[in-house]
């Protein structure tokens, strides 16, 4: 059984890694374990604050690394502080990287640290502190820093989806403010620049976003080649790669078209699964389309799925771009870059910045806080797209907003057994929730708040007193949606179009 193993972008380039030491069905234990060395210290890449928020990024060793370097000792989660120097409330959060810590006081400055534990919770190893900041309710200002007024420039330049038939990201804000990037043109040539990006529309027909594929935040300063000791060959921790520039133009139906096999339930979506992960192949239900693309009002594109697998004696497993097995090298803002070309010197490799996550960076850009929606993006088929929070009384805008929850869960060892997929990695090197075939779509076990597409009806800042269909971008799983319940143009599921 082998690897796929993507050594310069972890979303493109493969080669096959023979790693026999790995095998095993799943949770079965008859993995070997790693059995010299020792568990390595993350090291923090980078922070981004937010309304009451700071996103934390690092470097680590999941399982597979830990395995083909033979670690008698690796983390099995990580655990991010953020500590104010001037009576801020502490924050603390376990997860993937990057760690959105909250609860935080806006105003107040703080650092920030990553834990590294065992399965006891057992600290191994703690990084050194992060640069200072300071988590705030508005915009980004020309300092870099956020601003202390929640933005409402926004919401009044842009009042109803109509409106961004005229957005453009330079002044979107009422700051202009747009950082300026470090990026490789097409040629391979080494320059600077910003961020441009515009939405314009064909009357009521079409909507189209036009822009150069430069995120409108603070980035790709964080990637770098990895922990050292593990940057070379065959561990390849982190992301070395710069990011490049396009020119992208992609449109989608002015207002979508729900499938109409749809059924709004009691809680405003639709209950059954769109898709199902079985061993013999995806099935899927009737009006769903499953989708690898979106791209967000910044010009950036949306991208769930990664190219890293794990092939098996009979089947591939897809790894998820937040895991504890395999670096990535996600930046604050969920996101990272492809080598979709390579330098001038056929050794440094650029490509295309891309989010795998919440933008963290575009959220707190555009500065509206938490206490309305953000709407970030619109998806193939039309239909727009939020970030994290949605209006707590769907139908109506009193009670204000809250968190929304997906409605995925972690298959159990039975179910996995079930479905076919008996001959994943052991679970102590590829923990549940590695693989996209380790989640189900379950609304009545998880009682979350969205579909399988993660998508609802309901009333939005855009639409304040009409349920209108929308999509969610999730802090769990499955993070973006990997499906629409309208019709999606075809550059959303073809891969050619994207690249």
């Amino acid at each position: 059984m082998k690897f796929i193993f993507d050594k310069n972008s972890f979303c493109c380039i493969a080669f096959s890694l023979v790693l026999t030491a790995c095998g095993g069905g799943s949770g079965s234990g008859s993995t070997a374990s790693p059995s010299t060395g020792s568990a390595t210290t993350p090291t923090i890449l980078g922070v981004v604050p937010g309304d009451q928020r700071i996103s934390v990024a690092f470097n680590f060793i999941g399982g597979k690394v830990a395995a083909l370097a033979s670690l008698s000792s690796y983390a099995s989660s990580y655990t991010a502080t953020c500590t104010s120097s001037d009576g801020g409330s502490t924050g603390t959060a376990t997860g993937n990287s990057p760690i959105a810590v909250t609860g935080l006081t806006n105003g107040k400055t703080y650092t920030c640290s990553v834990a590294a534990k065992n399965d006891s919770g057992t600290t191994l190893a703690t990084s050194t502190a992060s640069t200072s900041t300071i988590p705030n309710a508005g915009p980004f200002t020309s300092a870099t820093v956020l601003g202390s007024t929640v933005n409402s420039t926004h919401i009044t330049t842009y009042p109803g989806y109509a409106s961004y038939c005229n957005y453009t990201n330079q002044t979107a804000t009422g700051t202009g403010f747009v950082p300026t990037i470090n990026y490789t043109s097409t040629t391979g040539v080494a320059t600077t620049g910003t961020s441009q990006s515009t939405i314009t529309c064909n009357g009521t027909t079409t909507r189209t976003i036009t822009a150069n594929a430069l995120p409108d935040h603070i980035s790709s300063t964080f990637f770098t080649n990895g922990l050292s000791g593990y940057t070379s060959s065959p561990y390849f921790s982190g992301n070395p790669n710069l990011i490049g520039a396009k020119t992208v133009s992609k449109t989608m139906p002015y207002t979508g078209t729900i499938s109409g096999n749809y059924v709004v339930g009691t809680s405003g979506f639709h209950t059954s699964a769109c898709y199902q992960k079985l061993a013999a192949g995806d099935t899927l239900a009737s009006g769903c389309t499953l989708v690898s693309y979106a791209y967000l009002n910044n010009g950036v594109k949306v991208e769930p799925g990664t190219a890293e697998t794990y092939v098996s004696t009979t089947r591939t497993y897809n790894v998820e771009g937040k895991n504890y097995y395999q670096d990535i090298g996600l930046d604050p803002s969920n996101a990272h870059n492809q080598p979709t070309v390579g330098g001038t010197s056929g050794t440094s490799f650029y490509g295309y910045y891309h989010y795998h996550g919440i933008p963290e960076g575009h959220v707190s850009r555009l500065g509206k806080g938490n206490a309305t929606m953000t709407l970030v993006g619109f998806a193939s088929d039309g239909f727009p797209i939020y970030a994290r929070y949605g209006y707590t009384n769907r139908t109506n805008t009193t009670g204000g907003v809250s968190v929304m929850k997906a409605n995925y869960r972690v298959r159990t060892a039975a179910e996995m057994t079930a479905a076919g997929y008996t001959d994943r990695p052991s679970t102590s090197v590829a923990p549940y929730g590695t693989f996209v075939q380790d989640w189900v779509f379950d609304p009545t076990g998880v009682n979350g708040d969205l579909d399988a597409c993660n998508g609802r009806y309901g009333v939005t800042p855009e639409s304040p007193t009409t349920a209108v269909y929308h999509y969610f971008m999730t802090d769990t799983y499955p993070y973006i949606g990997r499906c629409v319940w309208g019709t999606p143009e075809s550059w959303g599921y073809t891969s050619s179009a994207n690249n």
